[in-house]
């Protein structure tokens, strides 16, 4: 029947069949294309909510406990009604946000809102004592609860953006076993209808099978880095050329928008990517054909851009933080200069006092010549001489290093005992240094000696406010085959083990208030990791604590 048929007539029947294809395949493309971007879009609402716990609820949460615990730190009432007038903005701010979580977060919220408030009582009450404590025990506690609530909810959310990705990768697969069943059926019509068409059409319809073919391929992994442009190479005058030309015509349209929309799809998904590793610096750059695609890709630009000021942000107000940390150890190192001076003087004062108290008795009995006048003015010259050489040990003590040396660790240990050497004396506290061979390392002099008298301070304070009996400070340097080790242990008890992990964190101290400021062994800690590229820690033995800094050897 078919040979019958005019040329018309079969090439309508051959064009309807290959449109019906075409039409089929490509309403499927546009289906998946969708399907895609709706999944595609949920991953992002996923993340955007992961990102809104974090930036709306964390973030916030941790600079309120920060400005909850500056309040009790703050040394005079003008700073702390301001931290006071930032924390009730911040409290306003935060108050809507929390609202609209679930019942027991917000329970939790207000909660920790009280205990702050609570605070705030203790100060206007002059307790500072008790808000220290309250912010320390009972604050922190609900703090770290309701930060690991949040982390809960983060969580979840994390897991149904992975389930709804898992989703999409799945029914991307089920798409691709469709089209493929699609494919085949419609190859096997073309080839039975084809096989019964006259022999002089059969390469022209051979042609155009292999173009459709080579398409429906491209349809299957339309993220293919270096797709072949696909053609039907039909040169025809009839109808079958221009439908041939039509469909090539679609081809290239469908292939280039799969290619934009797929492009767009896989630098979104390796932005997201490097989002998790920590790499703030990437954007989408390429524009999709699809509307939501493109408006996906302003929304994750515009998204990462105010992360990025955040972060920003954060370091900044971080490094002010830390700033503020070295003009504070700075004041607290001239308080004990100051001290350490008054022992050292405390001896030569008394010797000068002697000297006139003789000169006077002398003068008295009027015993009194120019040669015993001479004798004791030069020693009053040579008291008074070595008082001026103790300030000036003092000051060369306290000048920061502007650049890495290579010095020797007895030297600065032995510069760091002497400073404190008379204060230890006053109080009765036996100090010994024990040192087998000259060591060399690369870093900083003074800043080093300044954490070993840090270290020596805090132990010849413990030793003094607990009044041990037989006190000491002994303090032994070890040469090992790539480190050096320095141990300074006392005898004053040790540290309760609660304490332990919080020695070294900024502003935490176990003495009064008015006694110490809790940034000495903070300062010391990041002088011997940050600059020496050392490590510091500390335990208990059975007499004390036993600090032990170990430092890299220099190589020659």
């Amino acid at each position: 029947m078919i040979k019958y048929l005019s040329m018309r007539y079969k090439f309508f029947l051959m064009a309807s069949l290959g449109i019906c294809a075409i039409v089929t395949l490509s309403f499927l493309a546009f289906d998946i294309t969708n399907k895609g971007v709706v999944n595609v879009n949920n991953v992002f609402e996923g993340s955007k909510r992961v990102q809104t716990i974090q930036q709306t609820y964390i973030l916030p949460l941790f600079k309120l406990r920060e400005q909850s615990l500056s309040l009790i730190m703050a040394p005079n009432e003008d700073l702390r009604k301001d931290i006071l007038k930032k924390i009730n903005e911040m409290h306003t701010q935060m108050e809507e946000p929390f609202s609209k979580l679930p019942a027991t977060l917000y329970y939790q919220w207000k909660n920790y809102v009280t205990l702050i408030l609570a605070n705030q009582a203790y100060l206007k009450d002059d307790f500072e004592e008790g808000a220290f404590i309250n912010a320390n025990t009972v604050e922190r506690d609900q703090f770290y609860a309701l930060m690991d609530s949040l982390e809960v909810l983060q969580q979840n959310e994390l897991t149904h953006s992975s389930e709804t990705y898992a989703k999409a990768n799945k029914e991307a697969i089920n798409s691709r076993y469709f089209i493929a069943t699609w494919l085949i059926i419609i190859v096997l019509l073309t080839f039975l209808v084809g096989f019964f068409i006259a022999k002089n059409i059969v390469d022209s319809i051979l042609h155009v099978r292999h173009g459709l073919r080579e398409f429906f391929d491209y349809l299957k992994s339309p993220s293919t880095e270096e797709a072949t442009r696909i053609h039907i190479p039909l040169m025809n005058k009839d109808e079958l050329g221009d439908m041939a030309r039509q469909i090539n015509q679609n081809i290239e349209i469908i292939q280039a928008n799969l290619e934009q929309d797929s492009q767009l799809i896989e630098d979104a998904t390796n932005v997201v990517e490097d989002l998790k590793l920590g790499n703030l610096n990437r954007r989408l750059v390429a524009s999709g054909n699809s509307d939501q695609l493109n408006l996906l890709k302003a929304v994750m630009n515009e998204m990462l851009d105010n992360l990025e000021l955040r972060i920003q942000q954060e370091i900044d107000e971080r490094t002010r933080q830390e700033q503020l940390l070295i003009q504070q150890s700075k004041l607290a190192a001239m308080g004990n200069m100051i001290g350490n001076i008054a022992h050292q003087w405390r001896q030569p004062l008394g010797e000068i006092n002697a000297l006139l108290m003789i000169i006077q008795v002398r003068q008295h009995f009027d015993d009194f010549n120019e040669a015993f006048l001479t004798e004791k003015i030069e020693e009053c010259n040579r008291i008074t001489a070595y008082m001026s050489n103790t300030i000036s040990d003092f000051q060369n003590f306290f000048k920061p290093s502007k650049d890495k040396e290579i010095f020797e660790i007895n030297h600065a240990c032995e510069r760091a005992s002497s400073i404190i050497q008379a204060s230890l004396r006053y109080h009765s506290i036996e100090f010994s240094f024990n040192a087998i061979e000259k060591i060399k390392v690369l870093g900083y002099p003074n800043e080093f000696a300044q954490a070993l008298l840090n270290i020596l301070s805090n132990a010849k304070d413990v030793l003094t406010d607990r009044q041990i009996e037989n006190p000491f400070i002994r303090m032994n340097v070890k040469n090992g085959e790539q480190y050096t080790l320095i141990k300074i242990e006392d005898n004053g008890g040790g540290i309760s083990e609660e304490y332990l992990e919080r020695i070294f964190e900024p502003y935490f101290t176990t003495k009064h208030a008015k006694q110490g400021t809790g940034i000495g062994l903070y300062m010391t800690k990041m002088i011997i990791e940050n600059n020496m590229n050392g490590i510091v820690t500390v335990s208990n033995t059975e007499h004390g604590a036993l600090f032990t800094i170990k430092i890299k050897h220099h190589l020659k």
